[in-house]
């Protein structure tokens, strides 16, 4: 038998030609579909998406609006002409409109000096007063307000400790707009904070030197290009900061009082004592949708007018602050630090304190952690289940869904994805998670009951704050960074992850760390949608905090238990990162 072989013109790197005799060998045929995934990932990505939003956002949102259209005889406009014509509902409108506009503008105010200061001073302990101001948002919105009620209540611990000193009445009023405002702002200021942050941080330290260079002083250069560099991080703090002051619940609904807001209103029409109507508290959520969804617009032509991005990737370059720098920066930190955490410090010390009745008493105990972890351990386990998961998914699902709204800008993929995935965040919990429970309590797909029912309303709720933050980085990236790397021979897969990824790195890191956060303290869809065993902690603390005669020491012990758990993770996560920020 004769062996035939086959030479190689090893100077062309191709097969030489085949001897006589042998049949000349055929390349195996591609599959269509496996070539359209390796050319294009984004766009099997962008369809699975799609699924999921219609799935688990479309669907539910259809079912609530097409509520407000039904009449008891059919369908028809009843609940729409009601909800104008009442001064009660419109009167919604207006105190929620009074409290996004206050809380946003204070919380601007304050955050984005600091930010800028943090950006470009290094100083000692600037890693925790990052971390810091992270955990800030660890508490739950309504058992901060609680805290703020024991604080500065009518007959709260300031009251008292001020007449019994100088027997002087403050006659403190927390309850209502004036407390609301305040403590939501406290709620809203790490957003547009970090996302600030973020902004001073991407800038390329050489277009500073330039600027100064041809003779700009630095209060010009900080003017006309350094903020205006941070735009993309700033617009998208205070659009973060406008919807989860709209979307509130547990605030006004602890110390509202008569000053009923949009996400109150929609609850107390669902879970009214005397027949709620549904179609009203439809109509409700429907307002709401398209309040925040001209917001999103606003957004959106803002960050679309011009562009903001750096072909460098180089982060701003930091200066050692001196002594008077340090000083200022020091009290500026430590004054909104205080106000920030005083609802986190009056928690510990309530924690350790004996309520009679739903009363305070002046007598310190350990019997509330005894009676935690003795009986009360299973919602800490649930918490930290659902939040783990559902932060995985936003941080995948958030990067990529980021990516195709900044580069791609499909005409018709890429705006369905911005509404569908915004749509959850700024409406009421409870109206979601109504919507699933008419949804997913049927064939084929029957959801209600379980944890995973928890994780889905978790990620889909919380995704936004993913993909804004990560948007906002992103926007800070040249596309030929990315493009350098597919002219070299890498596949998108692989371009994007080396380089796009790395430098994004930031923004993915605060935005999984606010979106975890705000898993850990969501009540509004979980107190829908749980099922005993699947209780988070939350549920658990909102049972005993509100509840006739209840035993907040019990709440305040949880409350304590959630915000250390909570704190030792992120900071971990902040003294991994903080420091080197890339990958």
């Amino acid at each position: 038998m004769t062996i035939q072989t086959l030479e190689v013109d090893t100077r062309m790197g191709q097969p030489a030609a085949a001897p006589s005799g042998v049949p000349r060998a055929t390349p195996p045929r591609k599959s269509p579909i496996k070539d359209a995934v390796t050319r294009s990932p984004w766009l099997i990505f962008a369809l699975l998406c799609m699924v999921i939003g219609v799935i688990f956002i479309i669907v539910p949102q259809v079912n609530t609006v097409a509520t407000a259209f039904r009449t008891p005889t059919g369908w028809g406009l009843d609940a729409i002409i009601e909800f104008f014509s009442s001064s009660r509902y419109t009167s919604a409108i207006w105190n929620s409109l009074l409290v996004v506009f206050s809380t946003s503008a204070i919380a601007t105010l304050l955050a984005v000096p600091l930010a800028f200061l943090f950006a470009r001073y290094d100083f000692n302990g600037k890693t925790v007063a990052l971390t810091l101001v992270t955990l800030a948002t660890a508490s739950p919105p309504f058992l901060g307000a609680y805290a703020w009620l024991i604080l500065l209540g009518r007959f709260g611990v300031v009251h008292n400790v001020v007449m019994s000193l100088f027997h002087v009445d403050l006659d403190l009023q927390i309850v209502g707009p004036v407390g609301v405002i305040w403590v939501v702002t406290w709620l809203v200021f790490p957003l547009v904070f970090l996302l600030s942050f973020e902004g001073f941080s991407n800038q390329d330290p050489s277009l500073v030197d330039a600027a100064r260079s041809a003779g700009s002083h630095r209060i010009r250069t900080l003017l006309k290009v350094e903020i205006p560099l941070a735009v993309p991080g700033i617009i998208t703090g205070i659009f973060m900061a406008m919807l989860a002051a709209f979307s509130d619940f547990g605030t006004p609904a602890v110390i509202g009082g008569e000053f009923p807001v949009m996400p109150t209103l929609v609850y107390g029409e669902y879970v009214s004592e005397v027949g709620g109507n549904l179609s009203l508290a439809s109509t409700a959520g429907l307002v709401m949708i398209l309040m925040s969804s001209v917001a999103l617009t606003v957004q959106r032509i803002i960050l679309a007018k011009r562009a903001f991005a750096t072909l460098g990737a180089k982060r701003a370059r930091t200066n050692r602050a001196g002594r008077l720098a340090r000083f200022w920066i020091a009290f500026y930190t430590t004054v909104v630090l205080m106000a920030a955490f005083a609802p986190h410090i009056t928690l510990i010390v309530v924690s350790f304190m004996k309520w009679n009745y739903g009363i305070l008493s002046n007598q310190f105990t350990l019997e509330n952690y005894s009676s935690l972890f003795t009986d009360h351990l299973a919602p800490i386990g649930v918490s930290f289940m659902v939040g783990g998961i559902a932060t995985v998914l936003c941080s995948i699902f958030g990067v990529g869904i980021s990516y195709l709204l900044v580069r791609k800008r499909w005409k018709v993929v890429s705006p369905f994805l911005n509404m569908t995935t915004t749509l959850p965040y700024i409406i009421p919990g409870t109206v979601l998670a109504l919507g699933y429970v008419v949804v997913f309590n049927n064939p084929p797909l029957i959801l209600t009951g379980t944890w995973m029912i928890l994780v889905i309303v978790s990620f889909v709720r919380k995704l936004p704050f993913a993909i804004k933050s990560a948007e906002a980085s992103l926007s800070q990236v040249h596309p030929a960074v990315e493009e350098a790397a597919l002219m070299a021979g890498a596949g998108p897969g692989r371009a994007f992850l080396t380089t796009t990824m790395r430098l994004m790195i930031g923004g993915v890191l605060t935005g999984a760390s606010l979106a975890f956060l705000q898993m850990m303290t969501e009540l509004s869809s979980s107190l829908i949608l749980y099922r005993p065993p699947w209780e988070t902690m939350t549920v658990a603390i909102y049972r005993n905090t509100l509840s006739s005669g209840a035993d907040f020491g019990l709440s305040a012990a949880m409350g304590v238990v959630l915000l250390v758990s909570v704190n030792v993770i992120l900071l971990a996560v902040n003294l991994t990162t903080r420091k080197n920020i890339r990958l």
